[in-house]
C-alpha cells in the first residue's frame, strides 16, 4: 500500500501532512455541533469522488485514516449510541477509497449484521457491505464464507448459506482440507438446514480465526449453548423413558441417575444447573430457559408495537397478536414452560 511512498519520500510526506490535515476538520470544524454523531455526519458530507481527488493518488492512505477514525469512534461508544447508517457509510466509503481493503468488508459486515451487544443487529446492511466485498475481491474466500455464516446464522436462509459456502470453497488457493470443508458445509446446509451439526462447525471456524477477542468469546458462548442443547436432549430422552416406565415424572433429576437411565447428571456448560419442565415433559438448561424467554417476550412485544402502528392500537388480547404475527407469515414462538404469556394491552407489553 505504501510502495509509492516509499519511492517519492518527500512527495509522500506531503502527501500524509496534506490528507492528515483534510482528516482534521472532520473533527475540529464540529465542535459545539447537534448530536452524539456530529464527527461522522461532518465527514459523510465529502463524497468518495470528493475524497478521492483530494487524496492526489493516495486512495489507499486516506482509507487507512478512515479506518482508523471509524475504529476509533464507533469502538467508544455503546452499542445504543452507534447509528447502522452512519457506520454503514463510513465503512461504504473506506471501501470505495480502497476495494481492496478486505478486512473493511469483514468487519464492517460482521459488526453490522451480528445481534447485541457483539453487533449492531441490521443484517440488510452487514449483507449489503459484504455483497460489495464479494464483488471487488473475487478471489478471496473469507468474504462469501463470512457472509454465509449471517444467512446461516441470523438469517436462517440455509439455500443462500449454502451457494455462499459453495461459492467459499471455488475460490483459488485453498488446500484440499479446506475446500472439502466448505464443500461439506454447502452440502449440509441444504441437506439439514438448521443442524447443530453444521452450527458448531461454523462456530468453530469461527472461534480459531477471529482475532476480536470479543468475538472470540461470543463463538464460545455458541459452543457452550449447543453443548447445553445436547445436554437437554440426553436428559429429555431419560425422563421420557422414566415416564414410560413408572407413569409419571421424577421428583428430581437425580432419580434419572439412581433409576440407571442416565451414568451421570451432566454438568450446565454455565454452572446453572438443568430443570424439570413436567408440563412439556422436557429437560431445559436453565441458562437457556431464560434466555429464551427474554427474547420471546421482547420479540413478540416488539410485534405488538409493529401492530399498533398498523392499526393505532395495541391487540386486545393474545389471541389477536397471534393471528398478527401468523398471517404475516411469521413464527409465534411457544412459552418455554408450556404455559401463557403475561399481556399488558394498555402498553403492549408482553411478559413471561
Amino acid at each position: 500500500m505504501f510502495e509509492s511512498v516509499v519511492r517519492s519520500p518527500y512527495r509522500g510526506l506531503l502527501v500524509i501532512a496534506f490528507l492528515l490535515v483534510v482528516s482534521i476538520p472532520f473533527q475540529k470544524r464540529v465542535e459545539g455541533m447537534r448530536g452524539k454523531f456530529r464527527v461522522v455526519e461532518e465527514s459523510l458530507y465529502f463524497s468518495s469522488a470528493s475524497l478521492k481527488r483530494l487524496s492526489l493518488g493516495y486512495e489507499e492512505l486516506l482509507a487507512d485514516i478512515y479506518w482508523l477514525r471509524a475504529i476509533q469512534y464507533f469502538g467508544g461508544r455503546s452499542v445504543e449510541e452507534r447509528d447502522p447508517e452512519l457506520l454503514y457509510h463510513y465503512f461504504d466509503i473506506i471501501t470505495d477509497l480502497d476495494p481492496k481493503f478486505v478486512n473493511a468488508y469483514r468487519y464492517g459486515g460482521t459488526f453490522l449484521a451480528e445481534p447485541p451487544p457483539l453487533g449492531l443487529g441490521d443484517i440488510e446492511r452487514g449483507i449489503k457491505l459484504f455483497d460489495k466485498g464479494r464483488k471487488n475481491n473475487p478471489e478471496n474466500f473469507r468474504l462469501p464464507l463470512e457472509e454465509a455464516f449471517i444467512y446461516y446464522l441470523y438469517v436462517k436462509d440455509y439455500k443462500r448459506a449454502a451457494e455462499l459456502f459453495k461459492e467459499a470453497s471455488e475460490k483459488p488457493g485453498l488446500s484440499e482440507f479446506r475446500r472439502a470443508s466448505l464443500r461439506g458445509m454447502a452440502a449440509s446446509s441444504l441437506s439439514k438446514g438448521g443442524s447443530r451439526e453444521l452450527a458448531r462447525r461454523i462456530w468453530e471456524e469461527i472461534y480459531r480465526t477471529t482475532t476480536i477477542e470479543g468475538r472470540k468469546e461470543f463463538a464460545l458462548r455458541n459452543l457452550k449453548e449447543l453443548d447445553a442443547m445436547d445436554m437437554e436432549d440426553l436428559l429429555t430422552q431419560a425422563l421420557r423413558r422414566y415416564i414410560g416406565i413408572y407413569g409419571h415424572g421424577p421428583s428430581a433429576l437425580s432419580e434419572l441417575k439412581r433409576k440407571g437411565l442416565v451414568k451421570e447428571i451432566p454438568k450446565e456448560p454455565f454452572g446453572r444447573g438443568f430443570v424439570i419442565v413436567y408440563k412439556l415433559d422436557k429437560v431445559r438448561s436453565k441458562t437457556l430457559l431464560e434466555q429464551e424467554l427474554k427474547y420471546n417476550t421482547a420479540y413478540l412485544s416488539g410485534a405488538s408495537r409493529r401492530f399498533k402502528r398498523s392499526f393505532g392500537r395495541y391487540p386486545r388480547d393474545l389471541e389477536e397478536l397471534k393471528d398478527f404475527i401468523r398471517e404475516n407469515g411469521w413464527d409465534f414462538p411457544e412459552h418455554p414452560l408450556g404455559k401463557e404469556y403475561s399481556y399488558n394491552p394498555e402498553t403492549g407489553t408482553v411478559g413471561e
